[in-house]
């Protein structure tokens, strides 16, 4: 061998007389036949060392056999000699020339070694368990350097060691992982510029991923198990390693594909029109029968079943024991035409019937054709145990096949407020060849064999419904059909109880990751063949949010690197309480990150996706399997394992069809998209209200010592502390307390609590703090004002110019007090007003003073009448009349398109000419009947929420050009922004809780399709996901949203494929409270694979913990605010000069530093808890 020189080893007779060399090329465990690892160094003494008078094929000696730890070395050669013994390893070794090193060779035994692969695979459970230990301990010392190979202790060059397992440390996340992965092209099939039924055109990147899932369903050929990961012997030969059982093989095995997969391209890249051009390249591909190893389950079609002799439908006849039947007629041969209504429906695209569909229709063949729908049974199969079992747990009752439909149809199961939107792009991209179905609710859903034969597509929500009914196992009690034929021919017309077998989308599917979803039990009950998970959000954190996001992080990581403010956090680098995740900063380039539970949860759902819905037949047919050998090794408590993230990389490349970001944007590039922060300070009244709720929070803190159950930060106070967060939040936009949040009870107890503090020693900076704490409290308690902003939860806006009579008969409640330079009256009463004015504008002033106090006296009357606050029965006004508006649009825009097609009227006047004829055109008032009304000079000015007064005024600057996205949390702010829209006469609609599904799908229609309504209100838990408004082009998120990927799905809404204009979003902050805290935290945290609860991530809780104050600023003079209306001529506010409170735009755009930040000092806002309820507060420990 070359570069071998004289063996040391070999004793002075062996050098004299030369030694044996092992040259039997026939024994499969020959050196030439082995993956040859590397080498393992090992420090020795040679007296010890005796010659084995023999030499292997490399020309070193086999190396010592060791039972007993004797010497330093021989813990390594035990376990040499262990691995030899049972067939895991060769080795050979040779001493060096210093005679202190034996470097020895490691050879491998691949496991699909010819002729021995029985014996290699079938070891004893003791064997593999002890070889498994000595192979975790040997294979990383194994070195590939060629000196060593030949045993060559010269000094050379020093360079890395290159080990035969990997050393580099790989710390992605699964995030990081998913956005390694390449983009899939298909090996063997490409798909078109045009696709027969499909309207649009796809992008190339589409092309390719349909083309993708159309192998992955119709390819039959196996794929490389994604569990072994290629590695190469030191003579570069490539070899296969599974890195859990620590075995090597020649070739990488093969496993079957899986008929389906998760298609998770990026959001707004076009994922519905993908998964249509699939269904319309395959809808006339049959899937084949639900594979069983125990039961043979041929395609039939009722004709050839009931009537062919052949000897599988025969058996099948036979089986079912109806081959004596008097219905079935099996004794005349069938004719051309049934054989020709047989193959035509079981061999689906090999017979291509379109030319011939004039013909069918001409004669009584469709009817028949539709009729003869393909099947199989399906019989209950019990395993071989259960069937060898003793006879008293056998099941005596003889049971009956299940009848399972073969159809092309594809089931679509969708969220509920997104079945509107399938509908709608099922309209625009197909063409009317595309039978589809929607089954809603209330829908009756047709028999099996309709279904089978007569959609190609079927939407649905409702599996909940039929899951619960679990009337499966009844199918296999039903009689065979003995249904009669058609009139002159041998098909029967059957009406038989059935299963189709169909295809299956789920949309949005990343619920499928919960093992308990109603869903994944409903797919366990069904055949079904080909199932896709279609989502941008696989699991938690693995999102497809990057397409057009380079702008926006460009803004984010100039706001974090230039932002004035910092937020304190403990002397602590864990991002999570409840995580053991590590998070390496950026000089620990050589700590391996550990994953933790929350990566153990991610990957669990994960699994449950592949194992379980999508039946992967790897992993389906041992469920355990990926969590053995995939999840275990990458959730190692010391780091992932060697090629644990390479394996987890392959599994994700088997099932996910997807494309990176840059190749898409190769193709398809958004308008640009700017993300702002706003940052803006509360008003005076709504400072008092903030500070209240945190001296709540202080005075529990101090009092309770911050231990015990009585804090509220005490892990059994979660739900507790959230709603304290939640009140909060509100009161940062508005909020009003009926217990005007516990001032009072802190005042009349401030004594009680002094002297308890001084009691317990408390330290100096948190008497300090509850010093603080009474004082704001009873500041607010004897403000008059403040205390009568509490008694109704609207957001009162000041008004100037009005009569004091007709103030004082239209204002609820205690905030008649004229003592301020502004009156206050609340938007739904000045909307009211204005309406009585606009019917009657010459009404008196004396006339208008009787109609408030009639309407108040009235609205109380209805309150008590229904037990319910002011704000439901305000709010229930506003929903009645939202829709309403949206009816009668529905109604404008079915009558315009009639016109249109009719084109009676110019295009121009259409509109116009519709509303008028359906009565639905507001006739303006003659501006000198306005002019002479007591209320002519009334001007509404700001409110007393400075985050409501920010998004009037940019409603109203943008809103004739632009739609907006309103995004927030709350219902309750979401209600207090109809209120105010009303009030300055724009359109809206709104997409929350209180919203029935049907009509959340009329509104989503109607915003997209309607110029009328700017603004759409969306509840963020419920607008985020799945929804196209591209027609918005901005987007205001009312409060932080702590999840950036929550926020990035909701922005995504607007700013997707199909979106035209730039897109604007503004994030409202307030100062110097735990919105800006979060923003600050929010920015720390990006990159991290975890973002834990705002509640027990380590910043924000301490910053929650330690309540601060605002100041109190004094009342501004606000003549000059942007906002300035009149009450009864709707025209562009004046003067709105947004210089004097934020920079513009331009300005932003330019500088990090002045990113559109509002100074709009000492005006209000303040926080309520959740929708249509009365406010709940922190309570504190007595």
């Amino acid at each position: 061998m070359e570069g071998v020189r004289s063996c040391l080893l070999c004793c002075q007779t062996c050098i004299t007389n030369s030694v044996d060399t092992e040259h039997d090329k026939s024994n499969p465990f020959a050196l030439d036949n082995l993956l040859s690892a590397g080498t393992i160094t090992v420090d020795v003494q040679d007296n010890h060392l005796n010659c084995t008078h023999r030499h292997a094929s490399d020309a070193w000696h086999a190396v010592p056999s060791r039972q007993l730890s004797v010497y330093a070395e021989d813990d390594v050669l035990c376990k040499i000699s262990f691995l030899t013994e049972h067939q895991f390893l060769r080795a050979t070794c040779c001493l060096g020339t210093s005679r202190r090193a034996l470097y020895i060779r490691i050879y491998l035994v691949p496991t699909d070694l010819p002729n021995v692969q029985a014996s290699l695979r079938h070891r004893s459970e003791a064997v593999l368990k002890e070889g498994h230990r000595h192979l975790q301990s040997l294979l990383p010392t194994i070195v590939q350097d060629q000196r060593f190979w030949n045993a060559d202790e010269l000094p050379s060059i020093s360079q890395p060691r290159k080990y035969f397992l990997p050393r580099d440390i790989d710390n992605r996340t699964m995030a990081e992982i998913y956005s390694d992965l390449p983009s899939l092209v298909s090996s063997g099939i490409t798909v078109g510029q045009e696709i027969r039924g499909l309207r649009s055109t796809l992008y190339e990147y589409q092309r390719q991923s349909v083309a993708v899932m159309i192998e992955k369903e119709l390819s039959n050929q196996p794929v490389q198990d994604p569990l072994y990961i290629p590695i190469s012997s030191i003579d570069g030969e490539c070899f296969y390693f599974q890195p859990s059982t620590l075995s090597a093989a020649r070739q990488c095995p093969t496993v079957a594909r899986c008929k389906g997969g998760i298609l998770c391209e990026e959001l707004g890249t076009g994922k519905t029109v993908m998964i249509l051009g699939l269904i319309l390249a395959t809808v006339d591909q049959l899937p084949q029968p639900e594979e069983s190893l125990l039961d043979y389950r041929p395609i039939m079609s009722p004709l050839a079943y009931r009537t062919f002799p052949a000897d599988e439908y025969r058996n099948a006849r036979r089986r079912a024991g109806m081959d004596k039947s008097s219905t079935f007629d099996a004794t005349h041969v069938p004719s051309l035409v049934e054989i020709l209504l047989h193959r035509i429906r079981t061999w689906g695209d090999r017979v291509d019937i379109q030319p011939f569909e004039e013909q069918l229709e001409a004669s009584n063949l469709r009817q028949l054709l539709q009729a003869n729908t393909p099947f199989y049974h399906h019989y209950p199969v019990k395993s071989p145990m259960r069937a060898l079992g003793s006879s008293r747990t056998r099941d005596r009752t003889s049971e009956y096949p299940r009848l399972m439909y073969i159809t092309t149809a594809t089931l679509i199961v969708v969220p509920v407020n997104l079945l509107g939107q399938w509908d709608r792009e099922i309209l625009k991209h197909c063409h009317s060849t595309l039978r589809h179905l929607i089954i809603r609710q209330t829908t009756q859903i047709p028999s099996a064999r309709v279904l089978a034969s007569d959609y190609d597509c079927l939407l649905s929500s409702v599996f909940r419904r039929e899951s619960v009914k679990n009337k499966v196992a009844h199918l296999h009690k039903l009689k065979p059909c003995t249904c009669t034929p058609f009139p002159g021919s041998r098909v029967p017309d059957c009406r038989c109880p059935g299963d189709p077998a169909v295809s299956l989308v789920i949309d949005e599917g990343h619920t499928s990751g919960n093992m308990a979803a109603t869903l994944n039990y409903f797919v366990r009950e069904l055949s079904i063949e080909r199932k896709w998970i279609v989502t941008g959000t696989p699991t938690s954190n693995i999102l497809g949010l990057s397409l057009g996001r380079k702008q926006d992080d460009d803004i984010e990581d100039a706001i974090g690197a230039d932002s004035s403010y910092s937020l304190p956090v403990p002397a602590t680098t864990d991002g999570s309480a409840s995580d053991t995740s590590s998070i390496s900063d950026g000089g620990a380039e050589n700590t391996v990150r550990v994953w933790g539970t929350y990566d153990y949860v991610n990957l669990r759902k994960l699994g449950t996706m592949i194992s379980d819905f999508l039946a992967v037949p790897q992993f389906h047919s041992d469920l355990k399997l990926f969590g053995s050998y995939v999840s275990a090794p990458l959730c190692d408590r010391r780091g992932p394992r060697v090629g644990a993230i390479k394996v987890l990389s392959q599994v994700m490349e088997m099932v996910m069809v997807r494309h990176r970001i840059e190749d898409v944007e190769k193709e398809v590039v958004l308008p640009p998209m700017q993300h702002i922060p706003i940052y803006m300070d509360l008003d005076a009244y709504a400072v008092k209200s903030y500070n209240a709720m945190q001296a709540s929070i202080a005075i529990n803190a101090i009092d309770s010592e911050r231990r015990d159950q009585d804090y509220l930060f005490h892990p059994r106070n979660a739900k507790n502390l959230q709603n304290a967060m939640d009140n909060l939040s509100q009161g940062m936009f508005w909020s009003a307390s009926d217990i005007l949040y516990n001032v009072d009870q802190i005042r009349y107890e401030a004594p009680e609590f002094l002297a308890r503090a001084v009691e317990a020693n408390v330290p100096d900076y948190d008497m300090a703090l509850l010093e603080q704490a009474i004082a704001h409290a009873e500041a607010a308690a004897k403000d008059p004002l403040w205390r009568a902003m509490q008694l109704h939860e609207d957001v009162p806006f000041r008004v100037t110019g009005m009569d004091a009579s007709v103030v004082e008969a239209w204002t609820r409640g205690k905030l008649k007090d004229r003592s301020r330079a502004h009156d206050l009256i609340h938007a739904n009463r000045l909307c009211d007003l204005r309406a009585l004015v606009f019917k009657r504008p010459l009404m008196s002033l004396d006339r208008l003073v009787e109609e408030g106090k009639a309407l108040d006296m009235g609205e109380r009357a209805r309150c008590e009448k229904k037990s319910a606050h002011l704000h439901d029965v305000t709010n229930a006004a506003q929903m009645k009349k939202m829709v309403s508006e949206v009816k009668d649009e529905l109604e404008v825009m079915k009558e315009k398109d009639k016109v249109y097609q009719a084109e009676e009227v110019p295009e121009v006047d259409i509109d116009d000419f519709v509303r008028r004829k359906l009565g639905h055109h507001d006739a303006p008032l003659q501006s000198d009947l306005l002019s002479s009304s007591p209320l002519s000079g009334t001007r509404v000015g700001p409110s007393l929420s400075t985050k409501l007064n920010f998004i009037l005024s940019e409603v109203l600057e943008h809103s004739e050009k632009e739609k907006f996205l309103i995004f927030s949390n709350s219902p309750l702010t979401l209600a207090h922004i109809s209120e105010a829209l009303s009030l300055i006469e724009i359109k809206y609609l709104r997409y929350t809780t209180d919203v029935s599904p049907p009509l959340r799908e009329q509104c989503v229609m109607t915003f997209e399709s309607s110029d009328t309504f700017r603004v759409f209100l969306m509840e963020l838990k419920l607008g985020a996901r799945g929804l196209n408004l591209t027609s918005a082009s901005r987007v205001i998120f009312c409060e932080p949203v702590w999840h950036p990927d929550v926020e990035a799905q909701a922005i995504k809404r607007a700013h997707r494929i199909g979106q035209t204009k730039p897109i604007t979003v503004k994030t409202l902050v307030i100062r110097h409270t735990a919105e800006e805290a979060m923003v600050s935290r929010r920015h720390f945290l990006k990159g991290s694979n975890k973002v834990p609860r705002m509640t027990t991530e380590v910043g924000m809780r301490h910053f929650i913990e330690n309540p601060r104050f605002l100041g109190v600023p004094t009342e501004p003079d606000h003549s000059s605010s942007s906002i300035q209306i009149s009450l009864l001529t709707h025209a562009e506010p004046q003067a709105q000069d947004f210089t004097s409170t934020h920079m513009s735009e331009d300005s932003a755009t330019s500088s990090a530093l002045t990113l559109n930040v509002i100074d709009t000092r000492n005006q209000p806002d303040d926080k309520v808890e959740r929708a249509l309820k009365r406010p709940r507060t922190v309570r504190f420990a007595d």
